[in-house]
């Protein structure tokens, strides 16, 4: 590789840091939701704001990453219907929503790279709060259901990272911080 196609990389990999930046309010407020989330019911509530918010932004980037974006907006909408529908079971009522602010920095985001750098800012961020989900969550079923959503997470990353000029897989185990 010459120094010329080096640097070149290097800069569309800090460009794309910038973008995945943009997501960091979003992660530090789903974190923060995590930390507060005392029950399944909690915990629940915290995971369905979290696919609402991916539902929104692939919503918002077809134009960008086509029908990725249209297949993940899908799985994820299965996901909030999955969550909505235990909540109910529970007899709680759903109450996430989608917070504007977290979907900010998608507009400055034009290019497929950069529209999958911040869509993988989100999955980390959903791949860290079903890990925390584990920890929070005390019904067995509930557990299965964060499990199977988990691993559909963790593919949504992979694929994103190859659409930004990542390694699809950086560690035997995905953490949830590309």
């Amino acid at each position: 590789m010459s120094a010329t196609d080096r640097s070149r990389r290097e800069l569309v990999l800090t460009a794309g840091a910038a973008v995945a930046a943009a997501a960091l309010p979003f992660v530090a407020r789903s974190e923060d939701a995590f930390a507060q989330a005392t029950d399944d019911v909690s915990t629940l509530q915290a995971l369905l704001g979290l696919e609402l918010a991916a539902v929104t932004a692939y919503q918002r980037s077809q134009s960008q990453l086509g029908g990725v974006a249209r297949l993940f907006r899908n799985q994820d909408r299965q996901h909030a219907a999955a969550l909505t529908a235990a909540l109910r079971q529970m007899g709680a009522k759903p109450t996430a929503t989608v917070d504007a602010s977290v979907l900010s920095g998608l507009s400055a985001a034009g290019s497929r790279r950069s529209r999958a750098q911040f869509a993988i800012g989100l999955e980390d961020a959903a791949v860290r709060a079903y890990q925390a989900a584990h920890r929070n969550l005390r019904d067995a079923s509930l557990m299965q259901l964060a499990t199977t959503i988990l691993g559909n997470q963790t593919q949504h990353l992979v694929v994103l990272r190859q659409i930004a000029g990542r390694a699809p897989v950086p560690g035997a185990f995905e953490r949830g911080s590309s």
